[in-house]
């Protein structure tokens, strides 16, 4: 990755919730591979989504109660908590917008509590998404832009985002809000997300489908740049950074789901296979940009896998997948 080097880790204690999840496995590697002593929170009984072998502490806990919360603070004492646990897809929270609230707002906001009465020194990274700006225009988002989030998905991570600038300015608790674009990459299983359904459609010969008529624009960045800048946004909090201070990080360099889809079907040299345009799916935002010259300027980040390079890397891990099964 372009920009600084990463931050030294050795020996210091993390938590990550949803560790077993595609950006909390690669979190996870990314810290044991600097030494950090991980503990991983997650559901009882999910499956690594990287695939055996996650070498973090396995702890179950429910996000809905506090109790547990504050029993794994007490244990384990961290010096910096990446919250990633959610109920993340979008298509989901629609259907099922009640428990979406539950875990992404309400469980947010007991771990919020949980760290202020047992350890509030800890550091909190929160992970969010650049939906929570709402629809887009076509004008980039900064941090800066009013939150408009009209959906599910979006309104329950912009409520759990008030609720971490609250403890963070209220009591003073260390808390940073990192906001996403789509990410993707190797060991993302999750067929209804547009790469990863698009490649493993590709790599079986079949036409890949696009929900709409493939005008939709997005930012994506590659999942190995989106957990460096997890571990110099959690860094930087206190020293560079003011707690409550929110971060963009994408690529800048926003696609149709349309030209997407191209991209992978070239690479991929399928091009004998044409998209199918299907229905559109209800509530999802059909503009999303965002700046990052925030967190270039504060952090010195940047992405360092162009998208081009990142679709290769992932058609590779899926290609090697297929043969191994």
């Amino acid at each position: 990755m372009k920009g600084r080097s990463l931050p030294d880790w050795a020996g210091r204690r993390v938590l990550v919730t949803g560790c077993r999840g595609f950006l909390g496995s690669w979190l996870v590697r990314l810290l044991q591979s600097q030494d950090a002593i991980v503990i991983g929170m997650a559901d009882a009984g999910r499956a690594d989504a990287n695939g055996p072998g996650l070498a973090a502490i396995p702890v179950a806990a429910e996000l809905r109660d506090m109790a547990s919360l504050a029993d794994i603070l007490r244990e384990h004492v961290p010096e910096v908590v990446f919250h990633l646990a959610a109920k993340s897809l979008p298509s989901v929270a629609r259907h099922q917008p009640h428990l979406t609230f539950e875990v992404n707002a309400r469980g947010t906001w007991n771990l919020l509590e949980a760290i202020r009465t047992i350890a509030p020194e800890t550091r909190l990274v929160f992970v969010s998404t650049d939906s929570v700006y709402g629809e887009n225009d076509g004008t980039p988002f900064t941090e800066s832009t009013p939150l408009a989030p009209d959906f599910p998905y979006e309104a329950s991570k912009a409520c759990a985002e008030l609720a971490a600038r609250c403890y963070a300015r209220s009591f003073g608790l260390p808390v940073v809000l990192a906001r996403f674009c789509n990410i993707y990459g190797p060991g993302d299983t999750n067929m209804d997300r547009l790469v990863a359904g698009t490649v493993e459609a590709v790599l079986t010969g079949q036409p890949p489908r696009l929900r709409g008529d493939g005008s939709s624009v997005r930012n994506y960045l590659y999942v190995e740049d989106a957990t460096r800048a997890l571990l110099q946004v959690a860094d930087a909090l206190g020293g560079e950074i003011d707690s409550g201070e929110a971060f963009n990080f994408c690529d800048e360099a926003p696609v149709s789901s349309a030209d997407l889809v191209r991209r992978i079907v070239a690479i991929a040299g399928r091009t004998d296979l044409q998209p199918i345009l299907g229905p559109g799916t209800p509530g999802e935002i059909s503009i999303k940009r965002a700046s990052a010259e925030h967190a270039r300027r504060m952090l010195g980040w940047r992405p360092g896998v162009t998208l081009e390079e990142g679709l290769r890397r992932t058609i590779a891990w899926h290609r090697e997948r297929r043969v191994a099964a």
